[in-house]
């Protein structure tokens, strides 16, 4: 959310002149400050990077001329001074943005012993490690002695000048005096311990490009004022940090440090998404020895979200994380194993045997069963391995000797326990043969893979096979192409390769410190259970159980939470997202228990009788006149599926300049959009247009969802096309 750029209203409005004097007078001394670290930063920046390429240059030179370990030793160095570089470029970068917003809050705290007339310790301090300029995490608040408030401004990024703590960072402990207290009596956890005292002024401070746009104090007529005009923005072809606009019960989200899996469910609007990824850059603020860009992975529903999404970390001064879509982190595991084939709309689906397969394979009872079978098997008294005697150099490791040995390392992993085994094999048969056996000794490797041909399955897939043949299911697995296993089929047969290779065999998991999993709900349950097995380290799921759009029958997040031991489910209510107006025909669509509107209101909601196509398009091209003239940024188009979507952009884009979204789509474009409801998911447009609400299009509890998910897309203004009627869940 963006500062809102109209004046707020008070009610003294000489008082009003006075506050904006003087943090007029404020911004002009920090701007001067910050302009003068930027050029201070650059210069340094410039001088590290020079020293690298000449360090580079001299390198190259003297290839092949120096002594390994002077090799060795020039290359450490170059590697010290690139990483040097590269921290004076992002701290100048920082600084440089600081020039356009350095702050957007001023909290002034009274120490509890300044109140008695003592004196408090110092508060949060941060100094720079380069310079006496710095824009970094760790810059405190200002103190003011004598028993004065310490006055604190808060910003995206703390900024120090000359050793002296000039603005805070938003993840700061001070700062939570900003977001989670009124003005009067409060506590907070400093680094030092608690501190208690009093909370005297709270100020919301708009700058933007360097210009003060208002400057006032906080009270409950303010703060709804400031989020309702943030609320107003238009929207972009970014997501953008909240930093501004965070609200209490976010806050307590976002920095929530416990250990282990949080579960948010949050109602469509409610800014899970945003809040997730600013729990991210508060971990990272906060866990710097534990977690870095690089240990952090986001889990998406698709490419484009995942383009969407990305620029909320680097706005908060973070690196950019690892992002996967759900299907390309499906072909990371399953290298090697199978291809997945694309995930296939439920909307669109003609085949009604393929569909009952998906939906089979799609229930909490498959994954289940899967589980237990796999667990099963692993355990020692699993039936996979069915040994025979076995010539080992001069000795015979006898079948029921590899039996007790192959069950005693249960539940180790096949391909780990297998090696066990083939180890315990030569040292036995080493005192045992001599002569010219010594010269016929298998390797390790040679013995595992002897072992390997006595299990009933082989590989993965075989395994997946032999359950599903244990079970009764055989039919359900039909391979899309040579090697190539249906999308339903992907997380089912992970969990089968994590049976033989175990958590610590994939490589795309290991160094993952913590997760993120947006649209929870588009995880099958075998998705659930693949992805906590394999990713052991603290995850953030999100999503919304309403939100369902391929089918399945929805379950409540404490269902997706048992897949995760000792998960904790928190739950956002309140929807900013859309108007007042678009968020009750949600709420008509589908009836959400505890669900809050903000009062934000707008115009209601169109509705268009068409009759035919050609009434659709001319619809359609009312709504583009409409939504130009209105001045906003970005139009969604959405169809029910992927292919009416695609045949609607071939017609619209005849006349107006559109963009269509499908599953190969990489980055979001912004302007006129034309997507299917699933692929609309997680995004948000300033107007939207729905075609074809029908009766015919959406008549079942599956369509109520989608349904749902449609309407919820839009912000400021909704258009929904029918032909003949309505569908009944509008009416």
């Amino acid at each position: 959310m963006t500062v809102p750029t109209m004046p707020l209203r008070v009610n003294d409005h000489h008082q009003a002149n006075d506050i904006e004097e003087a943090e007029r007078a404020h911004l002009a001394a920090v701007l001067g400050q910050v302009r003068a670290a930027v050029a201070r930063s650059g210069a340094l920046a410039a001088r590290t990077e020079e020293s690298h390429r000449e360090a580079g240059a001299q390198l190259a030179a003297s290839r092949g001329e120096l002594a390994p370990e002077e090799a060795h030793l020039s290359a450490f160095e170059l590697n010290r001074l690139d990483a040097q570089a590269a921290v004076a470029a992002r701290s100048h970068r920082r600084l440089e943005k600081l020039l356009a917003s350095p702050y957007f809050a001023r909290v002034d705290f009274l120490d509890g012993d300044d109140a008695d007339g003592g004196a408090s310790g110092a508060s949060e301090q941060g100094t720079a490690a380069d310079s006496d300029a710095s824009a970094g995490p760790d810059a405190g608040g200002t103190v003011s002695a004598g028993g004065a408030p310490e006055v604190t401004y808060i910003g995206r990024f703390a900024f120090t000048w000359e050793n002296k703590a000039v603005v805070s960072d938003w993840r700061s402990p001070v700062a939570a005096l900003f977001y989670d207290f009124e003005p009067g009596p409060v506590a907070f956890q400093a680094p030092a311990g608690e501190r208690r005292g009093t909370l005297v002024r709270k100020r919301q401070v708009a700058v933007e490009e360097g210009r003060l746009v208002y400057a006032v104090d906080s009270s409950s007529s303010v703060r709804d004022e400031v989020l309702a005009q943030a609320l107003s923005r238009s929207s972009d072809a970014k997501m953008h940090d909240i930093v501004a606009s965070i609200q209490r019960e976010q806050n307590a989200v976002i920095r929530d440090e416990a250990p282990g899996t949080l579960v948010i469910q949050g109602v469509a609007g409610s800014g899970k998404t945003s809040i997730a990824l600013h729990r991210v850059a508060y971990l990272l603020y906060r866990q710097k020895e534990r977690l870095s860009s690089q240990s952090v992975a986001i889990l998406s529903p698709s490419r484009v979200f995942s383009d969407y999404i990305s620029g909320v970390l680097p706005e908060l001064g973070e690196e950019p994380v690892r992002s996967w879509s759900l299907h390309e982190l499906a072909s990371l595991l399953l290298e090697g194993i199978a291809k997945v084939a694309p995930a296939r709309s439920f909307a669109d689906e003609a085949d009604a045997v393929r569909a009952e397969r998906a939906q089979v394979k799609g229930t909490e009872k498959f994954a289940q069963s899967l589980a237990a079978w796999l667990d099963g098997q692993l355990a020692a008294g699993g039936a996979l391995f069915e040994p025979h005697d076995l010539p080992v150099g001069g000795d015979v490791a006898e079948a029921a000797w590899l039996a007790e040995r192959f069950s005693a390392y249960a539940p180790v992993p096949f391909e780990e326990r297998l090696d066990l085994v083939a180890g315990d094999a030569l040292e036995l048969a080493h005192g045992k043969t001599f002569g010219r056996y010594a010269h016929a000794m298998p390797t390790r490797r040679e013995l595992r893979s002897r072992l390997l041909r006595m299990m009933r399955a082989k590989n993965p897939l075989a395994l997946y096979r032999r359950f599903l043949a244990d079970t009764g299911r055989s039919a359900l697995l039909k391979m899309a192409a040579k090697g190539t296993v249906e999308w339903e089929d992907a997380f089912p047969l992970v969990l089968c390769a994590w049976a033989f290779r175990g958590s610590d065999g994939f490589a795309a998991a290991a160094p993952v410190r913590h997760l993120v999993i947006d649209e929870m709900q588009d995880l099958s349950p075998a998705a659930h259970e693949a992805v906590s097995r394999l990713f052991r380290c603290d995850k953030t799921l999100l999503g919304d159980a309403n939100q369902l759009v391929d089918g399945r029958v929805a379950a409540p997040p404490e269902t997706v939470a048992a897949h995760y031991p000792g998960a904790r489910v928190v739950r956002l209510m309140t929807s900013y997202r859309s108007t007042f107006e678009i968020t009750e025909l949600a709420r008509r669509v589908l009836p959400v228990g505890g669900l809050v509107a903000v009062e934000r209101h707008g115009d209601e909601p169109r509705f268009v009788r068409c009759g035919d196509t050609a009434g659709v398009l001319g619809a359609v091209d009312a709504a583009v006149g409409r939504w130009r003239a209105a001045g906003r940024r970005t139009l969604g188009i959405i169809a029910k599926s992927d292919f009416l979507a695609a045949r609607y952009a071939e017609l619209i884009g005849r006349v107006h300049e559109v963009a269509l979204i499908t599953d190969e789509t990489d980055t979001y474009p912004g302007g006129i959009v034309v997507t299917s409801v699933r692929l609309a998911k997680g995004l948000e447009f300033d107007e939207a247009v729905l075609l074809d609400a029908d009766g015919r299009q959406y008549a079942t509890e599956a369509d109520r969802h989608l349904l749902y998910v449609a309407v919820t897309r839009a912000m400021h203004g909704l258009t929904i096309l029918y032909r003949d009627e309505p569908s009944p869940f509008l009416r």
